[in-house]
């Protein structure tokens, strides 16, 4: 898994560089030069993948009344693939990843249903991400 499917929105690289010994300013500095590497597509896996992971089955009906979706707030970048392919809708502000809504979930997750409505079609990284092993979400 890359290391931008596993990072939510809600932590920024400012978080991480905490623990530096290296002045505000200087934090300041790397956190736009990280955000405008994300702007550009950098640090992201966009290309092909690898067909021999497979998905992750986890049963989302019956978690999703006490996670209410945390998934759906991670970020995941897109393929070259479902780029082309358009069905999954990309974040303008930062190319080749997943499309937000303003409330930070999926713009393809149905809040009225906490359905997806491209479950079909979802992002290979959606179908591969298995919350039960991520910390940050496995509390749910």
């Amino acid at each position: 898994m890359s290391n931008d499917s596993d990072s939510r929105d809600d932590s920024s690289p400012r978080d991480e560089l905490n623990d530096l010994n290296i002045s505000d300013e200087e934090k300041q500095r790397i956190v736009n030069l990280l955000n405008r590497m994300i702007e550009l597509g950098f640090g992201s896996v966009y290309g092909e993948e690898d067909e021999g992971i497979p998905d992750a089955h986890v049963d989302c009906p019956s978690r999703i009344h006490s996670c209410r979706a945390a998934c759906c707030t991670l970020t995941f970048a897109l393929t070259k693939d479902e780029v082309r392919r358009g069905i999954v809708k990309h974040n303008p502000d930062k190319p080749f990843f997943t499309a937000r809504n303003t409330d930070g979930y999926c713009a393809h997750l149905d809040l009225s249903t906490m359905k997806c409505t491209v479950w079909e079609d979802r992002p290979l990284r959606c179908r591969r991400y298995d919350c039960r092993e991520d910390d940050k979400v496995r509390k749910y």
